[in-house]
């Protein structure tokens, strides 16, 4: 069901109840339509259109004496018929831009700084994944000699995104021989993502003589840690005094289950890895696939970092303001993305 469906006066009625209850968390009777809406249509007239909607799944009645909320459903078909996010307002973007610049100078600051500030716009759950290193392109690898059997190794991908590691040898490494492997090492696996450095390592190197191959050797043998992803390290989550602040997590019961979502990064994981696709993803309710998130929503969409990509977004109950948090996730993307591949 979408809104195109709709008779006009049946889409009114319709935009008028989702509005009236994100706005107000309290069912929407005929009679507050007919005085607040400005439908020109009397409480009998609402009651009529009401009963045709509830009968089209898009709103339902909690209980007998109640008015009406939208369904699942109901929200699909009102996000779908929106055009776009509402832009936030220039005081927003600019305390947005101002908070992130704070930590330009660390990654994982910037990143998690920026869930804290998705949960302060949106008074819901905010979530960023880092970037995947291991999808990002090699810009330039250096060989540091930090004692005469340890070597400081530095990859950096095309936005200058830095990682490092020491490497352990069993023997001395010559200065020259130092330098020959960092020159071979970027001449053969500059512009290649550290996925295809991975797999094509060996056969890149075949022909080189043995003093070589054993310093690129153990290169590769620490290559897990060099570019090893750790999902739930990189999930930053904030807003868990303000989630459950919603009426929709007024029971102890309710807030259980949602300070117990908060507390399973892996299976938030989960419901962020799902969700995620090019532009803005909502997965609205039942639409989740993990039983936990049923009641609720989730807005998200990605940003990038030298070809490496992450994740943002904004979980909360299925009312939610979606225009404006989409609006949210989008301009926090830019940002984010921006900040970081400047700064970087």
């Amino acid at each position: 069901m979408t809104l195109d469906d709709l008779t006009e006066r049946e889409r009114q009625v319709f935009l008028s109840i989702v509005q009236s209850f994100i706005d107000t968390a309290e069912p929407v009777g005929s009679r507050y339509l007919s005085k607040f809406a400005e439908l020109n249509l009397s409480p009998a007239t609402i009651r009529n259109v009401m009963a045709d909607l509830e009968e089209k799944g898009l709103i339902r009645q909690p209980h007998a004496s109640a008015g009406r909320v939208p369904t699942d459903g109901g929200y699909r078909a009102y996000v779908d018929g929106m055009i776009g996010g509402v832009k936030l307002s220039p005081s927003e973007r600019r305390s947005i831009v101002e908070q992130l610049n704070r930590f330009a100078e660390d990654v994982d600051l910037i990143i998690d700084q920026a869930s804290h500030v998705l949960s302060n716009i949106s008074s819901q759950l905010g979530v960023v994944l880092a970037p995947r290193f291991n999808q990002g392109r090699l810009e330039k690898i250096e060989l540091v000699s930090v004692s005469e059997e340890k070597i400081l190794v530095i990859l950096t991908i095309a936005s200058g995104l830095v990682k490092t590691i020491i490497v352990e040898m069993d023997e001395k490494v010559p200065g020259h021989l130092l330098e020959a492997a960092r020159q071979i090492l970027n001449e053969r696996l500059h512009g290649l993502t550290i996925q295809e450095f991975q797999s094509t390592f060996e056969e890149r190197f075949s022909d080189l003589d043995e003093n070589s191959k054993r310093v690129l050797g153990k290169i590769r043998s620490r290559a897990e840690k060099l570019v090893g992803y750790d999902p739930v390290a990189s999930f930053h989550v904030a807003g868990a005094g303000k989630i459950i602040l919603q009426p929709e997590f007024a029971s102890q019961e309710k807030v259980g289950v949602i300070l117990n979502l908060i507390d399973r990064r892996d299976l938030l994981l989960r419901v962020l890895e799902e969700s995620d696709c090019s532009g803005v993803s909502i997965v609205i309710g039942d639409e989740n696939k993990q039983e936990v998130m049923k009641h609720c929503s989730i807005i998200t969409t990605t940003y990038s970092i030298g070809g490496a990509t992450g994740t943002i977004g904004v979980i909360g109950p299925t009312r939610m303001q979606y225009a404006k948090i989409i609006g949210l996730v989008q301009f926090m993307a830019e940002t984010l993305g921006y900040v970081l591949n400047k700064q970087n």
